[in-house]
């Protein structure tokens, strides 16, 4: 059988143990909701990482990152196939080459990097490792459009100390734990047949890393325990969330032209007669109609609002100027059902809302008048009832950073409007909710999700959910919210922690390779 390594490591073992990471790591997410295996999950893969020679551990890398990402994304390939309208085959084909741009370059650079410095004993090298691993999901999420889906961090949104870090790191600094915990049992493995120098580095290490761990944990226990007195400064507003389970179609087509409207009223109708909600909220697409060009529409809305004295805020498409531009936009009625506000989305999802290559016909939805989405320009947080609000319409709750410009322009709380129905797969909702629901830690604010089928949730601004509907139920849900104006240091600083990591892993690989040029 042929060697895979410079120690005699059999192909197939390196192969199984690479599988089984991505595979331990990918039920680290919802729905399986097997959190703790993120700590040890990446140990297999360093183990293989070690033992290959250099071209097979990019390989390996490259291999981590499909299995990885098919175990997290699966829907994808499904998805791709019905919205282009294409074979089964395609999506397969379009799924495995965007995980591999997107993901590849990235984690064979960090196989590349932990190999070249796998001699290095050292208690730092579990941090230096986590620091890698850190540079490699940056460039994950700031290269080309994007990807944040699976970041190592983001499978600890129910560890409610833990994450709670991020209003000064961002999700890096949970995924720097965690990789530097799995850096660190491996060393501790490998110290077992090495001399005492190593041991003694290997168990360094793991007190660090440990150290860092429970000062991580004490720093979240320090922000929850400060909670209740810092919530209890500003009056909470009642605001009540519609969930209405309809599907809308993965396209727009005309003959869903104000389909859903009835359902929505009447669910809107029901949550006023239970409570008094200041805000109302419908999801993304909740409006399968152009609102500025149905009066009637409106009027029928403005019947149930002037009836509580409560705004709405819904999703919906809007069209302006000849030959029309078409927006994926969020609109604040007021309780007459006058338009009284409007925010355009700013940063589109490729291939569904625009096309970035326009010349392959077959990649272009055909479906009716709505083709393709303009990007809105910059708007003022909405005026609504409970505070300004910084909407955040489907993907761009993803990005932290799109979270931030929301509360650089004033907003007091998040709002992210989503259509989470056109997939179909409850994995892909519950994954993304665990993603958005880190923007409230990040922002210390407030985060309200109104999705089409779930779910749905109000989370207070230590990532607690104080209110949430169950997935793929036609229902509604209430809660208060409060209005913040804080800044925390991840508003102030943004990503400087990941980026400091990157440098301190590229410094490391510089002084590695002037020691062996000695």
């Amino acid at each position: 059988m042929p060697s895979f390594g410079p120690r005699g490591v059999l192909l197939v073992p390196t192969l199984v143990s690479t599988l089984v990471s991505a595979l331990l790591y990918g039920l680290a997410f919802p729905p399986f909701g097997s959190h703790l295996l993120a700590w040890v999950a990446l140990v297999p893969l360093l183990l293989a990482i070690r033992a290959a020679e250099p071209r097979a551990a990019l390989g390996l890398a490259w291999l981590w990152l499909l299995v990885m990402a098919w175990t997290v994304g699966d829907a994808l390939p499904r998805a791709v196939a019905v919205y282009f309208e294409q074979p089964t085959l395609f999506g397969i084909g379009f799924a495995i080459a965007l995980f591999s741009l997107h993901g590849a370059p990235y984690y064979m650079a960090f196989a590349a990097w932990y190999r070249a410095l796998r001699h290095w004993e050292s208690p730092f090298f579990p941090l230096a490792t986590g620091a890698a691993w850190v540079g490699a999901e940056l460039g994950r999420v700031k290269f080309l459009t994007g990807n944040p889906w699976a970041l190592a961090g983001y499978s600890q949104m129910h560890a409610t100390s833990l994450i709670q870090i991020a209003d000064v790191t961002g999700v890096y600094g949970v995924s720097f734990v965690l990789v530097a915990v799995n850096a660190a049992l491996v060393e501790l493995w490998l110290s077992r047949t090495r001399g005492p120098h190593a041991r003694r580095a290997a168990i360094g290490g793991a007190v660090l890393v440990g150290a860092m761990v429970l000062l991580a944990s004490a720093y979240g226990r320090f922000r929850l325990a400060g909670s209740e007195a810092a919530s209890s400064g500003a009056p909470a507003v009642p605001i009540a969330i519609v969930q209405g389970n309809l599907d809308v179609g993965s396209q727009w087509r005309p003959d869903l032209y104000g389909r859903n409207l009835d359902t929505y009223l009447r669910l809107t109708d029901r949550v006023l007669r239970d409570g008094h909600p200041a805000l109302v909220l419908w999801p993304e697409s909740a409006m399968t109609f152009f609102l500025d060009d149905e009066p009637l529409y409106r009027r029928a809305i403005g019947r149930v609002l002037s009836a509580g004295g409560v705004e709405l805020l819904a999703g919906g498409p809007r069209a302006a100027g000849q030959p029309p531009q078409y927006f994926n936009s969020a609109f604040l009625l007021n309780p007459a059902g006058d338009v009284a506000g409007r925010y355009d989305k700013q940063y589109l999802l490729p291939f569904a809302e625009y096309f970035p290559f326009a010349r392959l016909d077959f990649l272009n939805r055909r479906f009716g008048r709505a083709r393709v989405f303009t990007p809105g320009t910059p708007t003022p947080p909405l005026p609504t009832a409970a505070g300004s609000a910084g909407i955040l319409i489907c993907n761009e709750a993803l990005f932290p950073e799109i979270a931030a410009a929301r509360v650089r322009q004033g907003a007091a709380y998040l709002v992210n409007l989503a259509n989470d129905s056109w997939l179909g797969d409850r994995k892909y909702a519950v994954r993304v909710f665990d993603i958005i629901l880190l923007r409230a830690v990040e922002q210390r604010r407030y985060l309200v999700r109104v999705s089409t089928s779930g779910p749905s949730a109000i989370v207070d601004p230590w990532g607690r959910i104080r209110a949430a509907t169950a997935l793929e139920t036609q229902t509604t849900t209430a809660g208060a919210i409060a209005p913040s104006h804080d800044h925390t240091l991840y508003y102030r600083v943004g990503d400087l922690f990941a980026y400091a990591c990157t440098a301190a892993a590229l410094v490391a690989l510089l002084a590695r390779a002037r020691r062996l040029r000695r």
